[in-house]
């Protein structure tokens, strides 16, 4: 390695930073399909293709989704370090995305405040209180989703949607596999069960309402009729992410895309979550296009709104299971404190 090369390389503090930030990105069931490995400057963010949901992303849409959402973090977080970062994007292989990550500018304000959102924000799955979100808000929280090929849109059919919804919501509750798949990824991550998850989605993050709210359909999911779920939708503050095309670079820049909306979001004190369930019936996303009048395909629905509850922090693995063959700053490595 060079001189000029050793100087731009990430230090195990810079690495540090990066895998916390990383470590903290929202997944389909919580599962954190990624790892990251790390060469000089680059971080490679890599897909685990052994995780799987064939139920619930039986074409591996959703866990491009959430490497997307991590992949947003590992962006801002290189920023934050005064790292300019460039990204390139495989066509094929695990490895999804490359930030080269060389030394550059101060970050802006908005990509601090954001960045500073990260161990805040939660899934919501929960109502909303009844106070409105401002034009303000919900025009900043679009304009941060604004991700090149991805047009964040408001649903204006709320009948059209709270029907399709309603009839997603009937049919996965149904679903026997897909609620013994669901089950899997719960029921180790609460009570004597929970201790040590590294993954999963707890009990305690499950509310009782129906949709919206509910945001995954379990077997006593409360199926409201297609009217009053589509009052409730109407209670809401709702962004679809909307691309034209369907590979994976798109899903990648969706994920990214909400993910950054949402800490927008969490920044302004507002809460969120986000729903894929109902996306994946055959032809929904299709129909749900034509019907709203949506700008291209819809990968993703984000609700938000003002919360009304605290909801637990979701147990995640530990950076030396997420960064491998890395060195990284350790508590012993911190600086003994001088004695006062």
């Amino acid at each position: 390695m060079t001189t000029s090369q050793s100087v731009m390389a990430l230090a195990p503090s810079e690495i540090t930073v990066l895998a916390r930030a990383v470590g903290r990105a929202p997944s389909v069931h919580n599962t954190q399909p990624w790892i990251l490995r790390f060469r000089g400057a680059n971080a490679d963010l890599v897909e685990r293709t052994d995780i799987e949901l064939p139920r619930q992303d039986p074409e591996f849409r959703d866990r491009a989704l959430s490497c997307g959402a991590a992949l947003a973090h590992l962006q801002l977080a290189a920023r934050v370090l005064r790292r300019c970062d460039s990204t390139n994007y495989p066509a094929h292989g695990p490895v999804v995305a490359t930030v080269h990550a060389v030394p550059g500018a101060s970050p802006a304000e908005p990509e601090l405040v954001r960045f500073h959102a990260i161990g805040r924000r939660r899934s919501h799955r929960r109502r909303f209180a009844a106070d409105p979100v401002s034009d303000v808000d919900s025009a900043a929280v679009a304009a941060a989703g604004a991700e090149p090929g991805v047009c964040p849109a408001v649903p204006g059919n709320l009948g059209e949607l709270g029907r399709l919804l309603g009839f997603a919501t009937r049919v996965f509750r149904a679903d026997r596999a897909y609620q013994r798949e669901l089950h899997a990824w719960t029921a180790y991550s609460f009570g004597a069960h929970g201790r040590g998850a590294e993954s999963g989605v707890p009990e305690a993050a499950f509310g009782d309402d129906s949709l919206p709210a509910a945001g995954l359909v379990r077997p006593a999911t409360p199926v409201p009729d297609d009217a009053r779920l589509a009052d409730r939708l109407g209670g809401e503050r709702l962004l679809f992410f909307c691309t034209d095309g369907d590979g994976r670079r798109d899903h990648l820049a969706a994920g990214a895309a909400f993910e950054r909306a949402w800490l927008e979001a969490t920044a302004r004190g507002l809460a969120g979550s986000v729903l894929t369930q109902p996306l994946h019936l055959l032809g929904s996303r299709e129909l749900l296009a034509e019907r709203l009048g949506l700008p291209g395909l819809p990968q993703a629905l984000f609700r938000f709104g003002h919360p009304v509850a605290t909801v637990p922090l979701s147990p995640r693995r530990p950076i030396t299971d997420l960064v491998r063959d890395t060195p990284l700053r350790t508590e012993e490595d911190r600086p003994a404190r001088r004695p006062r």
